[in-house]
């Protein structure tokens, strides 16, 4: 939503008209000015990033390289110079891919609010919104603390259902040894081709899942977002889920999406005061299903808007699903 347009309140413009007859020409164009500053808005967030990986040409790794997954971590209640902290640590944690320092990008990360709780993985999984919601791991953390994994699969379970006389309360259930996620078992980047490759077990998942629960949807029980601030955060401002060299997914992109993904302090949780969260939804990068297995989402991204999603990309993430 645009912002509104301030009006001056008309105690003030009287003021003003009156104080401005019979002025000099100096005090007159101080006046306007003056005026003028009453409605100027705040400045917004940058909003395309200066942080660079080193590829193609200027890449300084001449091979491919496994990317170690960092686990993810509890946020909660933590200040956001902390958490943007933390982000460096682990963007630092491979210099080789930076073009040069490394700077949290401020459209995504300066709406982190102090003090507040984040989703909980097991919150989201077990208990929903409510207070409960902060429970476990911060479900961002996953990929705040990896940020060379520029476009993520967020795998979750959906639609499954469970025995009420074996897991009787909501507590009993999050006991359980349901996996929370489908979480990435590997990583590897290639900078001199400006692509990466990541790869989710998702039949170890499922067989792990339906050990607790049934599953009626079989692969539809676990669909996923694609989740891409990290690549805003490096200079890509769009993607498309290629139709063409993408395989066994239910849905591709038809056209390039623009990436407007990032941290606030939302409501929606249902805890009292809100939580800091992603933001928003994206139609195309969200609810996507596997057909079968293995699966191939092929994703392309861009530093400015493509004219069509078979453009060749500036970097390639190929999410695998085994």
């Amino acid at each position: 939503m645009a912002d509104p347009i301030r009006k001056q309140p008309q105690w003030q413009s009287k003021k003003i008209s009156k104080a401005l007859k019979g002025a000099p020409l100096a005090l007159l164009a101080a006046a306007i000015l003056a005026a003028a500053l009453l409605t100027v808005r705040p400045v917004r967030p940058q909003q395309i990033s200066t942080n660079r990986l080193s590829l193609g040409p200027q890449a300084k790794v001449q091979s491919g390289m496994s990317l170690g997954i960092n686990a993810p971590s509890e946020y909660d209640f933590h200040s956001r110079i902390e958490i943007e902290n933390l982000r460096k640590t682990f963007a630092n944690q491979h210099p080789e891919l930076l073009l040069y320092q490394y700077t949290p990008m401020p459209a995504i990360f300066s709406q982190v609010e102090d003090g507040k709780p984040w989703v909980g993985l097991e919150g989201e999984l077990f208990y929903g919104e409510g207070n409960r919601i902060i429970d476990g791991l911060s479900e961002e953390s996953r990929f705040i603390n990896n940020p060379f994994m520029l476009a993520c699969a967020s795998m979750v379970l959906d639609g499954y259902q469970y025995e009420s006389n074996k897991f009787p309360s909501k507590e009993d259930f999050a006991l359980s040894g349901l996996p929370l996620e489908c979480a990435p078992s590997q990583a590897a980047i290639y900078p001199r081709e400006s692509r990466e490759e990541i790869t989710y077990n998702v039949t170890n998942f499922m067989l792990a899942s339906a050990k607790i629960v049934d599953l009626p949807k079989q692969l539809g029980s676990a669909p996923f977002d694609v989740v891409a601030y990290n690549a805003r955060d490096f200079g890509f401002n769009y993607i498309a889920v290629s139709p063409r060299y993408s395989r066994n997914i239910n849905k591709t992109s038809d056209r390039p999406i623009e990436i407007i993904q990032y941290i606030h302090c939302g409501g929606s949780c249902g805890y009292n005061g809100g939580c800091n969260n992603m933001s928003p939804y994206t139609e195309g990068l969200h609810a996507l299903t596997l057909k079968g297995l293995p699966a191939q989402a092929c994703v392309y991204l861009w530093r400015a808007r493509p004219t069509s999603v078979d453009q060749t990309p500036d970097f390639m993430v190929t999410l695998n699903f085994i």
